[in-house]
């Protein structure tokens, strides 16, 4: 939002200078990203009144006869605005441009050039460069220096918040100005000559939900053409490119007052106007040329004819070329409403289509502005344009109520940690606008309706903090007594910040991945289907929520192809049926990388060791039981039990996936948190000695280690201190397909020494228990 300083000044004679009102406004929360100074025009530019115009032969440009006060000379233009009747910047010989560019008279094509007529770029006081700075031709005596009618001009360009609606906008910024700085606010109070003329055309409002307030006037025997000197050097220091007198007042309404207007060519408006929602296959070309596809949920104005209506424009963003004021214009239909921000931000979301008026709609403009901004309009018509105005014009709707808003002062100081004044607290609010009734707390508070996002206590608490100042609140730490149902709170993040410590330690990188993805990375990795998706995002490539830490992960690697090891680790939410924390990991190439020679611990036991000393120095104890996921490989696939309960799955990706995204072999493991938590109670140190045994089971290829130790220990008993393998042989005198585990077992009783017969009967017990289960014993 650019404003420029003396139009601000307008509202505020007692402004302080440029300088001093950055420090003032940051204060306010109006961000300051820039003071631009614009100069005044250069020396040497004069008014110019463009005599003649005539096409040069064989060429896109044109002679200009310009009138430079003294005498007419000729100037050579190729602008296409280039015609005779209008008023120019004329840059005379000798004149050094903002660029550095000396002009001095030339021969173009033949013909002799006396200087330029300047574009707003070429002047230095605005971006555009397509076309010659048009002003009207009575608007100085020819040869008039510029900078006598132009003067130098500050605009501060600033950072406004979305819940600052009302600040955009010249009065928004003086309001708060106003407010802060205790400075009179002149309020602009339009005087229109209104004229007993009959208004010509019918107003339906079909959805009062998309367009609450709706007003129409009408004004006959316009005459277009360029606007004021001094409007035009408003709209091109604020940023805005002037177009003609009728399309110039609308903006600069905008621009003043904060609420967008519209001006349809009457001739476009038919029998009435109707606001409804746009019906299938409907299109319209905009102001902008393109051609707009509508939707259902699209809100358009239409005009009426017969029993049809065709749209005329798109409600909130943009009008349609067949509606736009044309130079040969006389008599407007005005518009000036308001829309439900939620509609014109999916609209302008959907059509890609940003423009100054969906700015300013889309987060909530003032209901009960439009009645003032028709009559600054209307003024500003009659002035620049030469309007007969309506005295009868349409406002559908009618004027909206002030919210009400309970505010207790007390409840202001607590929040904010002061002890200021009841009184001082209510002074704030009233400078704000708000209407404050009653005699003591809790008082009620009604908002002005330009301030929108004044809905709840602690809105007002804010405001009051920020007109005081927030260098007024105390430098004091809080007294904090936590409420019972708050011990603890912490503990998730705790748990996490703990886990991340310990990956770290381990040699893992963490990774942040965005949330939403592209539906086509989960299909490629076998994710579950996305349950969440945007209907207009702003990445055609992320308009999912994830279901899985992993395909990130993949992507990752997929990035960083030319690291030959990868360690990394995720943790972040999923968005399943519930929204879930996860934590994923990765493993590419060897655990510890090549220095010296290759490197150290690759593969899936490389993973799951990893994992299993994360869980040691969490205090837990893993183990994984084989199965098979359709995004691992067949047969390195497992699910994880975190102290007992499963938590998730570990494994390499299936071949298939890393093949179609060019990968090497990747292993990864991701598990749902929290992690499950085991008692763990204290024990003293053993007194008594263990007895140790070893045992060779023969099982099956096939059969899992797991599946082994589980018989063993629920046939050794409670005495059963630790089972350990030591050894896996295949071979001779085994039979083809058999393997043997040897394990050690530990046995030791809390109170006593065991007896070598006790521990054979636990011997006897466990090797029944083998040969129960069809398995044998390796002598």
């Amino acid at each position: 939002m650019r404003v420029p300083y003396s139009w601000l000044k307008e509202f505020l004679p007692d402004l302080p200078p440029p300088e001093d009102l950055e420090p003032i406004l940051a204060r306010l929360g109006l961000a300051v990203e820039a003071v631009h100074h614009i100069p005044a025009p250069p020396p040497g530019v004069v008014f110019g009144v463009v005599r003649a115009a005539r096409p040069l032969p064989e060429s896109a440009l044109k002679v200009l006869e310009v009138d430079v006060g003294t005498r007419q000379v000729t100037m050579v233009s190729g602008a296409p605005n280039a015609r005779e009747g209008i008023g120019v910047a004329a840059a005379l010989p000798g004149t050094v441009l903002p660029d550095g560019t000396e002009l001095a008279e030339r021969r173009i094509r033949g013909v002799a050039s006396y200087g330029m007529a300047l574009s707003p770029l070429e002047m230095g006081v605005g971006s555009y460069g397509g076309g010659l700075l048009e002003l009207p031709a009575d608007a100085l005596e020819p040869g008039t220096p510029l900078l006598q009618a132009w003067p130098e001009e500050w605009v501060l360009e600033l950072e406004l918040t979305p819940n600052r609606a009302d600040a955009a906008s010249v009065l928004g910024v003086a309001r708060d100005l106003a407010a802060a700085l205790g400075l009179s606010l002149v309020l602009p109070e339009p005087e229109v000559r209104a004229e007993e003329i009959e208004f010509p055309v019918a107003v339906t409002v079909e959805d009062a939900r998309g367009c609450d307030r709706y007003v129409a006037r009408y004004a006959r025997g316009l005459k277009i053409g360029p606007s004021p000197l001094g409007a035009q050097r408003r709209l091109l220091a604020a940023g805005l490119r002037p177009i003609n007198n009728v399309v110039d007042a609308t903006n600069y309404v905008m621009l003043e007052l904060g609420n967008p207007l519209h001006a349809f060519d009457r001739r476009a408006v038919g029998e009435g106007i109707v606001v409804r929602r746009a019906r299938e296959g409907e299109a319209l070309v905009t102001l902008d040329g393109e051609r707009r596809a509508l939707e259902a949920e699209d809100l358009v104005i239409a005009a009426r004819a017969g029993g049809a209506s065709t749209p005329i424009g798109i409600a909130g963003v943009m009008g349609g070329a067949n509606s736009e004021v044309r130079p040969d214009t006389t008599e407007i239909i005005l518009e000036v409403a308001h829309f439900d921000p939620v509609s014109i931000r999916r609209t302008a979301r959907r059509l890609g289509l940003a423009t100054d008026a969906s700015y300013r709609f889309e987060r909530g403009v003032d209901p009960n502005l439009p009645p003032l901004a028709a009559e600054r309009f209307l003024e500003l018509a009659q002035q620049w344009a030469g309007a007969e105005v309506a005295a009868v014009g349409v406002d559908v709707g009618g004027p909206k109520p002030r919210a009400s808003v309970a505010f207790r002062p007390s409840y202001a100081n607590r929040l904010l940690g002061t002890d200021w004044a009841e009184e001082a607290q209510l002074e704030v609010l009233r400078r704000l606008g708000c209407e404050v009734e009653g005699q003591a707390e809790p008082y009620t508070v009604r908002p002005p309706t330009w301030r929108q996002d004044l809905a709840i206590e602690e809105d007002l608490v804010e405001e009051v903090a920020r007109l005081v100042g927030y260098d007024a609140i105390p430098e004091a730490l809080p007294e904090f007594f936590p409420a019972p149902d708050n011990r603890g709170a912490e503990a998730p993040f705790l748990e996490k910040a703990r886990l991340r410590e310990v990956l770290a330690g381990l040699g893992f990188q963490e990774v942040v991945n965005y949330a939403w993805v592209d539906p086509g990375d989960l299909a490629r990795a076998r994710a579950p289907e996305p349950v969440l998706r945007l209907k207009n995002p702003l990445d055609a490539q992320k308009d999912a929520l994830r279901t899985a830490l992993y395909p990130g992960l993949l992507r990752t690697v997929e990035a960083n192809r030319a690291e030959r090891n990868l360690l990394l680790f995720e943790v972040g939410n999923v968005f399943l049926e519930e929204e879930e924390t996860h934590l994923a990991l990765v493993l590419v190439g060897p655990a510890i990388p090549p220095v010296w020679s290759a490197g150290f611990g690759e593969g899936f036991y490389a993973l799951k060791g990893l994992l299993e000393a994360a869980a040691t120095r969490l205090g837990a104890a893993i183990q994984v039981h084989p199965h098979s996921h359709a995004h691992l490989h067949p047969g390195i696939s497992g699910t994880v039990l975190w102290n007992g309960a499963e938590v998730g799955w570990i494994g390499q990706i299936h071949p298939e996936i890393t093949a179609a995204l060019e990968l090497p072999s990747v292993f990864a493991a991701e598990l749902k948190l929290p992690l499950p938590r085991a008692e763990r109670p204290f024990t003293d140190l053993p007194r008594f000695p263990a007895a140790l045994r070893d045992l060779a089971v023969v099982v099956p290829e096939a059969v899992p280690y797991h599946e082994v130790a589980t018989l063993l220990k629920d046939a050794a008993g409670a005495y059963l201190e630790g089972l350990e393998v030591f050894d896996v042989y295949r071979g001779a005198p085994l039979p083809a397909g058999q393997k043997s585990l040897a394990f050690h077992l530990s046995f030791r009783h809390p109170e006593r020494t065991l007896r070598d017969e006790e521990v054979d009967a636990f011997m006897e017990r466990i090797i029944q228990a083998v040969r129960d289960a069809g398995y044998d014993i390796r002598g």
